[in-house]
């Protein structure tokens, strides 16, 4: 509520897709329960998006880690290290549906986080199927261990698979989060940046989520992308729209529409 008065323009987003750190000596780095995340629909004051993950899979974030990106943080620690290499994201077809129909009931718009093609031709057929008809906000998350990693061919061969209506973010780990964010800007995408994803700038020097902001700020003027205030930022992401049915939510995305039954060759021309 304080944040709505302070800062009436933001975005403010709750990570639907969090894990928890272990509680203790051999604990595992555990999700949220299913019911416990369905809560988040509740929320009052509402956030204005919930982040989603798409189907159940491995999320080993130690894997692309190197000894000095965890030197000096408790990811030193061998047990603790192992719980996060065991983690896996909870995310089955029945769980997905019905967060989205809460979600969306809600008047809560899902950002969907996608580790890969496979989850974003899930989150198609879902659109396809009625199940989510509203405005497509992507983070595609390269981190390894199970998602993608932070190679430009993974991210070309995704955006070439995302459609033209929607609206993308890159997102990875460690000194892979301003490379990867340059070629985001570059393109005319989105970046993400901050102490969940990095604590580095060079080599052996940290650096905090202020100043990785200002960053990818002076980033953004050196190559003539203006940054976004606010109200621009809720309009890029279509905050509060929703559309009809399957039929408008395909057209408005840009993907070719369902076919009919009996409808042969191509169902969308140029």
């Amino acid at each position: 509520a304080g944040l709505r008065e302070a800062v009436p323009d933001m975005i403010l987003q709750v990570g639907g897709s969090i894990s928890f750190a272990p509680e203790g000596d051999g604990a595992d780095a555990k999700w949220l329960s299913d019911d416990t995340r369905h809560m988040l629909a509740e929320l009052d004051p509402k956030p204005d998006q919930v982040t989603i993950a798409i189907n159940t899979s491995q999320m080993n974030i130690m894997e692309l880690m190197t000894a000095d990106d965890i030197a000096g943080t408790s990811m030193e620690r061998p047990e603790l290290a192992a719980t996060y290499r065991e983690m896996t994201v909870p995310a089955g077809p029945e769980w997905v549906e019905e967060h989205l129909r809460r979600l969306q009931a809600a008047g809560i718009q899902p950002h969907f986080q996608l580790s890969s093609i496979p989850q974003l031709e899930t989150v198609e057929r879902l659109i396809r199927r009625g199940k989510y008809t509203g405005p497509l906000n992507l983070t595609w998350v390269g981190i390894g261990g199970g998602f993608d990693g932070p190679n430009p061919y993974n991210i070309m061969n995704f955006i070439q698979r995302v459609p033209d209506g929607a609206c993308l973010t890159l997102e990875t780990l460690m000194r892979s989060v301003m490379p990867v964010n340059a070629m985001a800007v570059a393109m005319g995408l989105h970046t993400r940046c901050g102490n969940e994803d990095t604590i580095w700038g060079a080599k052996g020097e940290k650096l905090g989520s202020v100043d990785q902001v200002k960053q990818v700020v002076r980033l953004a003027k050196e190559l003539g992308r203006e940054v976004a205030t606010g109200k621009e930022a809720r309009d890029i992401y279509r905050i509060g729209t929703t559309y009809a049915d399957a039929d408008e939510t395909l057209a408005k995305l840009g993907y070719a529409p369902n076919r009919q039954p009996g409808q042969v060759g191509f169902t969308h021309h140029a």
